[in-house]
C-alpha cells in the first residue's frame, strides 16, 4: 500500500489536519487508529472522517428529511468524483444547526482537506471508502421517518439500520485490511459476514448505551417486537427509565445479541495474522470496550443516563494492557474475551445474506401491540397425537424406556473390548462400525454431541475401532479422519481414558498413563484420596482400572492392529501426555512422578492385598445382569479386570457382566448403537407426569400402570455407598436404570414421588412417597443443596489430580436436583420439612447466575436449570413477583428465538458461550414454556409463539425429532441424548398451556395422609 501520492505539500497539510481533527470528533478512534500500520492509519482515519461528515448531516436536529437526503446525495457525488469538496463544505457548514459541535462544523468546512487525503489513497482504497459512504448515505435517510420515540418496528429493522451505519464500515475495513495483508483471505465471504457482525455489535452497544440520550432527541432505535415479546410496550417508556422486569428482559436479549456479534468480532480479529499486532489491537480494543459497556448495562438495567454506564479510564487502560500482552496468542485472547463476557447473556445473532436488502413495510408493527395472544390452531390435535404416540411406546408391563445415546466413544469401546479379550462377533462389529461411520462429521472427526467440534479422544477411539473392524486406512472417510486428528496434535493429544486404552493396545508407553496404583484401596477414610470422596461413577470406573493399570494388562488384539499413523510425534519420544494448567495440578503431577518412582518398591504382599480388596469391592457391587453401577464404562472395566483375575468367561460374575454390557446394544436394523446406560425409571416417571398434565388428572390407566411398575423398584433396604455417611437413614430412593441398588438417584426419586403424589391415591403410594421424601431430606448436603447420588461430595481438589483431566470426578450439589426435591417438598407441605426448605432455598438463591438463570447440571443447560428452579418456586408458593424470580423469567424470555422457539447447545458448558440460541429444539422450547407458566404466565405472546412452533415442528408420528443431544453426562466431556425427551416434554408443555389458558390447574392432591 504505497503512500507516494500523499507526499505533496497540500497532501501533507491535509494529513496534518486529519491527525489534528480526529481526537476532537472521536475519542475512541483517536485511541485505536494510531495503532494501525502507517498506510492503514491514514486510510482508515480518512474513512472515519468521511463517515463522520455523513453522520453530522444525519444528526442535524433542524434539517428537514428532504434536505438531508439532498445533502447526502451531494456528499456521495463529492466522494465518488473527487470534485466540488470545497464548495460542498462552504455551503453546508453554515446551514448546520446550533447544536452541532464546533469541531464537527469545522470538519465539514474542511471537507476539501479530507478529500485531498482520499484522493491520494490509491484506487482500491478509494473505491472501498466511496462504496462505504454511498451505502451509508443511501441507507440512513430511510430511517429518518421510521425512528420515532416509540422505537423501530422490529429487530430486522434494527439489524438493517446497524448495517447502514456500522456493518458497511466493517466491509470497508475488510477490503483495506486484505489489501494490506493478503494473507487474511481477500475473497473470503465468511470474513465479510463476520465484518458486518463486528460493526453491528459495536453499533448495538452504542444504541443501548445512548438509549436516554437518543430519547432526548426524540428518537429510539430499540426494536418494538423484542420488547413486546417480553410484555413491554416501548411507547410507555419514560425519560426516567423503567423498573419493569419486562423492559429489563428486552434489554437483556439485546445485550445477548450484541454479545453474540462481538463474539463474531473476535473470530474476525483472529483471522488477522498474529504478526499484524497493530491491526489486531485496533480491533481488540474496540471489542474490549464494547464488552465492558455491555457489562455495565447488564448490571444496571435501570440506568437513566449514558454516563452511568460509561467505561472508566482505568478500565480502558486495563483493556489496553491485557490485550497488548495477549495480542498474538489466539487462545489467551479467547480466554480474555470469555472472562470479560462471562456474566453476559449470549445469543447467536443471524446475519442476513444481504444485510442491506429492502424491507417492504418499514412500519408493519403497530406501536401498541397487544400483550395477550390467542392459542395457535391445532393445539388439541397436537396434544392428542403426542398422547397416542406415548401410549403406543409403553411397554406391556407399564414402563417406558427410550434409547439413551452418547457419542461414538461408547460403541467404539465395545469394539475395542472385543479385540481386548480376543473374542470378536464379526456381524455385530460390522453393525456397530456402520453406526460409527454414519456419525462422522464434516470436519472429519467425531464430536461429543450433535453439531459439535471435533473431539480428539472420541475421534481417535472411533478411528481405531473402524480400523479394527477392517476399514481400509486409505478409504476416503479414514483419510479424512486421520488428517483431522493429526491436524489437532495427533493421538498423543488425548484424554486419560483414551491414553489407558492406547497403552493397553501397546500404542503408547505405560508412562503416558497417570499413576493410579491399586494400593489406593488400602488408604484410610481420612485420607485425601479415599474412594468415598469421589462420585459413584468415578468409584465404579476407577476400582477395576486400578487393577488393570497396576498389572499393566495388555489387549490380546489378535489382528495386531495399530494406529501409529495417528501420531505426529512417535509416542516413545513424547515426553508429556497429560498437560497441567494450575499450580495444584503441577503439585499433583509432582506427586504422580514421585509415586511412580517408588512403585517398584511396593512389597508384593501389599499389592496382592490391595488387589483382593478391589476384587471384593467389585463383587459386592456387581448388580447381577444390570451391571456394576449400571453404566457401560464401569461394566467393561470390570469384565476385563475379572478376566485378568482368573474368572472364566462363563463364570456367573463375568457372564452376568457380559449380559449387562450386551443389553445396552440398541438395534437400528443394519446398524447398532451401544448405550452408556438405560433410562427406564426416568422415562417412566417423566412420561407419567406428561400424561397426567395431558389428562388434567393425576390418574389414568397408562399412568397407573407405569407407577405400579415403579413402586416395585423402590430401593428401601440393603447396602449402598450412600450409607457410608448416613448409616441410620432409611432408604427410599429409585435408581435411574432397571436396577442399581447401591446407587439410587435422588433426581429420579423426587420425580417418581411427584408423579405418585399427583394421583391422590395415598393409600397405595403414600408410604413410598414418605420414604422417598425422608430419604431425600436426609441426603441434604451441608451447603443446603442436593446432589445426584451422594452428600457433600465436593472435594474440589481431587479434580486436579492427573487422572481427573475430565474434571468430573465429583458429585456436588446442583441447583436442578435441589429444585426437584424442593418442588416435591412444596407439594407435600409437611410442617417438619421447613428447615430443609429454608436451607435448600437459600442454596438455590446463592446459585443464581448474574444473568438471572441457573446452571443445568443434568439437562442442557441454563434453560433446564431455570425451569427446574421456577417450578420449585411455584410449588413452594413463593411470591413470583420477587426480584430473584423475575430475573429468571427475564432470562427465559430473553432466550426466545425470533421463530418462537428456544434452544441452547452443549457448547454452553464451555466458557464461552453461555446460552447460545443458534439452535431450536422441542424439549428446550417445552422447558422454557413450562418455566414461564410456573412463573404465572398463561396467555402471553411468548407462550403462544412457543406453542405454535411446537405444533408446526411435530412429526406425523406424534413425536418430535430433534437431532441434538439433551443433557451432559459430564459437562465438556460426555453428553447424552435421551430420545424420550422429544416424546413427553413437548406434550407436557402444550398440555399445560392448554390447561392454564382454560383455568384448569395442573394435577395436584391434598396434603399427604395415609393409614399407618
Amino acid at each position: 500500500m504505497s503512500q507516494a501520492p500523499l507526499q505533496t505539500h497540500s497532501a501533507r497539510r491535509a494529513l496534518a489536519f486529519q491527525d489534528e481533527i480526529l481526537p476532537s470528533v472521536s475519542r475512541t478512534f483517536a485511541l485505536t487508529i494510531p495503532e494501525l500500520p502507517e498506510p492503514l492509519r491514514v486510510a482508515i482515519g480518512n474513512a472515519y472522517l468521511l463517515c463522520r461528515i455523513a453522520d453530522t448531516i444525519e444528526d442535524d436536529a433542524e434539517m428537514g428529511r428532504a434536505d438531508k437526503a439532498a445533502w447526502h446525495a451531494a456528499f456521495v457525488a463529492v466522494v465518488e468524483t473527487g470534485q466540488g469538496a470545497s464548495d460542498f463544505g462552504a455551503r453546508l457548514a453554515p446551514l448546520l444547526c446550533d447544536e452541532t459541535l464546533a469541531e464537527e462544523r469545522r470538519l465539514v468546512e474542511n471537507t476539501d482537506e479530507v478529500m485531498t487525503v482520499t484522493q491520494g489513497l490509491g484506487a482500491t482504497r478509494q473505491q472501498a471508502v466511496a462504496r462505504c459512504v454511498r451505502i451509508m448515505c443511501d441507507g440512513m435517510p430511510e430511517y429518518e421517518g421510521a425512528a420515532t420515540v416509540d422505537g423501530l418496528p422490529t429487530l430486522v429493522h434494527l439489524d438493517r439500520y446497524c448495517y447502514f451505519v456500522a456493518g458497511v464500515v466493517g466491509e470497508m475495513l475488510t477490503t483495506l485490511f486484505t489489501d494490506y495483508e493478503p494473507g487474511m483471505g481477500e475473497h473470503d465471504a465468511e470474513l465479510n459476514r463476520l465484518a458486518v457482525s463486528f460493526g453491528q455489535g459495536l453499533q448495538m452497544t452504542n444504541i443501548l448505551k445512548d438509549i436516554w440520550t437518543d430519547r432526548g432527541r426524540g428518537v429510539c432505535w430499540l426494536p418494538r417486537d423484542v420488547f413486546a415479546r417480553h410484555g413491554f410496550d416501548l411507547s410507555t417508556l419514560t425519560a426516567g427509565g423503567s423498573s419493569d422486569p419486562a423492559f429489563a428482559a428486552g434489554l437483556s436479549e439485546l445485550i445477548g445479541l450484541a454479545h453474540g456479534h462481538l463474539r463474531n468480532a473476535l473470530e474476525y480479529t483472529l483471522t488477522i495474522p498474529g504478526h499484524q499486532k497493530g491491526i489486531r489491537r485496533f480491533c481488540l480494543w474496540a471489542i474490549g470496550l464494547a464488552l465492558l459497556t455491555l457489562r455495565k448495562i447488564q448490571n444496571n438495567p435501570r440506568f437513566t443516563d449514558s454516563r452511568q454506564v460509561k467505561v472508566s479510564r482505568r478500565s480502558v487502560q486495563a483493556t489496553v494492557l491485557t490485550t497488548n500482552l495477549a495480542v498474538s496468542d489466539d487462545d489467551r485472547l479467547r480466554h480474555l474475551f470469555h472472562m470479560t463476557a462471562a456474566d453476559l447473556p449470549a445469543l447467536t445473532p443471524k446475519v442476513a445474506a444481504d444485510p442491506g436488502a429492502p424491507i417492504n413495510d418499514l412500519v408493519e408493527l403497530p406501536a401498541n401491540e397487544t400483550l395477550q395472544a390467542e392459542a395457535p390452531p391445532g393445539l388439541e390435535e397436537a396434544i392428542g397425537a403426542a398422547v397416542a404416540r406415548l401410549h403406543a411406546d409403553q411397554k406391556p408391563d407399564g414402563h417406558w424406556c427410550y434409547e439413551c445415546e452418547a457419542d461414538c466413544t461408547i460403541p467404539s469401546e465395545y469394539i475395542l473390548m472385543m479385540h481386548f479379550i480376543g473374542d470378536v462377533d464379526q456381524a455385530l462389529q460390522a453393525r456397530i462400525a456402520r453406526f460409527i461411520r454414519a456419525k462422522q462429521a464434516a470436519h472429519g472427526g467425531w464430536p461429543l454431541y450433535y453439531g459439535g467440534d471435533l473431539d480428539q479422544s472420541a475421534s481417535v477411539k472411533s478411528y481405531y475401532a473402524l480400523k479394527l473392524a477392517g476399514d481400509d486406512v486409505d478409504a476416503p472417510h479414514m483419510v479424512h479422519a486421520r488428517e483431522a486428528i493429526r491436524a489437532r496434535g495427533g493421538a498423543g493429544n488425548v484424554n486419560v481414558f483414551t491414553l489407558i486404552a492406547l497403552a493397553q493396545f501397546g500404542q503408547v508407553p505405560w508412562r503416558a498413563v497417570p499413576f493410579i496404583p491399586v494400593e489406593v484401596m488400602l488408604m484410610p477414610e481420612a485420607s485425601p484420596f479415599h474412594l468415598s470422596k469421589v462420585s459413584y461413577w468415578s468409584r465404579t470406573v476407577m476400582v477395576p482400572l486400578f487393577i488393570l493399570t497396576s498389572l499393566r494388562v495388555m489387549a490380546k488384539n489378535p489382528a495386531g492392529v495399530n494406529v501409529r499413523e495417528l501420531f505426529t510425534v512417535p509416542p516413545e519420544q513424547q515426553r508429556d501426555f497429560v498437560p497441567v494448567d494450575s499450580p495444584l495440578q503441577h503439585f499433583f503431577k509432582g506427586l504422580d512422578a514421585v509415586g511412580r518412582s517408588f512403585e517398584p518398591l511396593i512389597p508384593q504382599f501389599i499389592r496382592r492385598r490391595a488387589i483382593k480388596k478391589a476384587e471384593t469391592w467389585i463383587i459386592e457391587r456387581l448388580n447381577g445382569t444390570d451391571g456394576i453401577g449400571a453404566i457401560f464404562p464401569a461394566m467393561v472395566n470390570v469384565y476385563e479386570a475379572l478376566g485378568e483375575l482368573g474368572y472364566a468367561a462363563d463364570h456367573p460374575y463375568r457372564a452376568d457382566t457380559r449380559k449387562a454390557i450386551d443389553d445396552l446394544i440398541f438395534d437400528h436394523g443394519d446398524a447398532a448403537n451401544v448405550q452408556p446406560c438405560v433410562s427406564p425409571v426416568w422415562d417412566t416417571c417423566l412420561g407419567g407426569l406428561a400424561l397426567q398434565e395431558a389428562a388434567a388428572t393425576g390418574d389414568t390407566p397408562a399412568v397407573r400402570a407405569g407407577l405400579d411398575w415403579l413402586a416395585a423398584r423402590q430401593v428401601c433396604d440393603g447396602p449402598g455407598d450412600w450409607r457410608d455417611f448416613h448409616p441410620d437413614l432409611p432408604g427410599g430412593g429409585w435408581p435411574f436404570q432397571y436396577a442399581n441398588d447401591h446407587y439410587p438417584d435422588l433426581d429420579d426419586t423426587a420425580a417418581v414421588a411427584w408423579a405418585m403424589y399427583n394421583t391422590g391415591d395415598h393409600a397405595t403410594y403414600g408410604r413410598a412417597i414418605t420414604r422417598a421424601i425422608d430419604w431425600l431430606i436426609g441426603m441434604q448436603s451441608k451447603n443446603g443443596g442436593i446432589a445426584a447420588f451422594d452428600s457433600d461430595n465436593n472435594h474440589e481438589y481431587l479434580n486436579a489430580i492427573p487422572f481427573a483431566d475430565h474434571g468430573a470426578l465429583l458429585d456436588p450439589p446442583t441447583a436442578d436436583v435441589t429444585a426437584r426435591v424442593l418442588a416435591l417438598a412444596g407439594r407435600l407441605r409437611r410442617a417438619q420439612d421447613g428447615p430443609f426448605i429454608r436451607r435448600a432455598l437459600a442454596y438455590i438463591k446463592r446459585e443464581q447466575e448474574a444473568d438471572g438463570s441457573w446452571f443445568g447440571r443434568w439437562g442442557t443447560n441454563y434453560i433446564y436449570g431455570t425451569w427446574s428452579v421456577l417450578t420449585a418456586a411455584e410449588t413452594l408458593g413463593e411470591d413470583m413477583r420477587q426480584d430473584w424470580i423475575q430475573r429468571g423469567v427475564a432470562y427465559i424470555k430473553g432466550m426466545q428465538r425470533a421463530d418462537g422457539s428456544w434452544g441452547e447447545d452443549q457448547g454452553s458448558y464451555w466458557n464461552p458461550p453461555r446460552g447460545r440460541a443458534d439452535i431450536a429444539t422441542s424439549f428446550q422450547t417445552a422447558w422454557a414454556m413450562l418455566a414461564l407458566m410456573a412463573a404465572g404466565e398463561r396467555d402471553s405472546r411468548a407462550l403462544a409463539r412457543g406453542a405454535a412452533w411446537l405444533i408446526a415442528a411435530q412429526g406425523e408420528d406424534g413425536a418430535w425429532h430433534d437431532p441434538e443431544h439433551t443433557a451432559p453426562g459430564f459437562p465438556r466431556v460426555f453428553y447424552l441424548k435421551y430420545h424420550g425427551y422429544t416424546h413427553y416434554f413437548p406434550m407436557w408443555a402444550l398440555a399445560r398451556y392448554r390447561n392454564s389458558r382454560a383455568g384448569v390447574a395442573s394435577p395436584v392432591s391434598e396434603p399427604l395422609e395415609y393409614d399407618t
